[in-house]
């Protein structure tokens, strides 16, 4: 059994990489758009990957019975994600890779962000392509999203943000990438949409408390104001940015469950913590 993850350079696709490599002797395929630049793990083979030519990934491919299409580049034009994954995941057909791992977009069914509605179509395309598959929504970058949040507070001396009474579940990236590597392993989730939340849900009044100030919430409107004005951000990204404080408020990823949890080898990092690992990226 040969096993496949794209995107093997990045943070996630990195981090699923090794986890595989701990989890299992069969071989682990990386595919990177170039290998030369890759921070090697030991005994993995390294292979082009680039789903912008899906005729080298195709080849890259060959011999590998399950792969992993790695869709967690959130920040990409969702046109030109939904294009490059579709690729991707045709070329695996092509090759003939008897299972395909997606990840997607977490809660799908609740997510009115416009820079996500690409997944739909992405998960409708795995299900499309011939192989047997599995998809994985999860939201590496949320955790991301909040510690921003935090930072931010901890900058301007409160935290602003358009969630009264929001609340989400985010996840660590080690969790989500060790869990992803298990799905990739495992025998008996065919056919299945599994759904990766963090262990508990966590509201901005205590990403208010992370950052040692108060949580002052605002209307979109006025987030928007207060980007602009306060950080510089373009109104195209404030417009963005605010879109996604609406599914929080809709309950959007809002309740925890097991799974993540029960597909690991220890207990999953509380969300409180899996926020204040990345505050550091953020600049103070």
């Amino acid at each position: 059994m040969v096993f496949a993850i794209t995107g093997g350079h990045g943070e996630f696709g990195s981090a699923v990489v090794s986890h595989l490599k701990t989890l299992t002797d069969q071989p682990v395929v990386a595919t990177v758009r170039e290998p030369s630049k890759a921070q090697p793990v030991p005994g993995v083979d390294y292979r082009p990957g680039d789903f912008d030519d899906p005729a080298t990934l195709r080849a890259s491919l060959a011999g590998v019975e399950t792969i992993l299409v790695n869709a967690t580049f959130f920040g990409t034009d969702p046109s030109a994600r939904r294009r490059r994954v579709t690729a991707a995941i045709g070329a695996a057909a092509e090759a003939g890779v008897r299972r395909i791992v997606l990840t997607s977009w977490p809660d799908l069914e609740r997510a009115t962000m416009p820079t996500v509605q690409d997944y739909r179509e992405l998960e409708a395309a795995v299900r499309a392509a011939g192989p047997s598959w599995t998809i994985v929504r999860l939201a590496a970058g949320l955790p991301d999203a909040l510690a921003r949040d935090v930072a931010w507070g901890r900058k301007t001396g409160e935290l602003v943000a358009p969630a009264n009474g929001a609340s989400v579940t985010p996840a660590a990236l080690t969790d989500l990438a060790e869990a992803s590597a298990a799905v990739v392993l495992s025998t008996d989730l065919d056919s299945a949409v599994v759904e990766l939340t963090g262990p508990d849900a966590i509201g901005w009044d205590k990403l208010a408390d992370l950052a040692g100030v108060p949580f002052r919430a605002v209307t979109d409107d006025e987030f928007v104001v207060y980007l602009t004005g306060t950080f510089g951000l373009p109104e195209a990204a404030a417009q963005q940015l605010t879109a996604l404080y609406v599914d929080f408020r809709s309950r959007w990823s809002a309740t925890p469950t097991t799974t993540l949890a029960d597909l690991l080898s220890h207990p999953a990092t509380p969300g409180a913590d899996a926020v204040l690992r990345r505050v550091a990226r953020f600049p103070s």
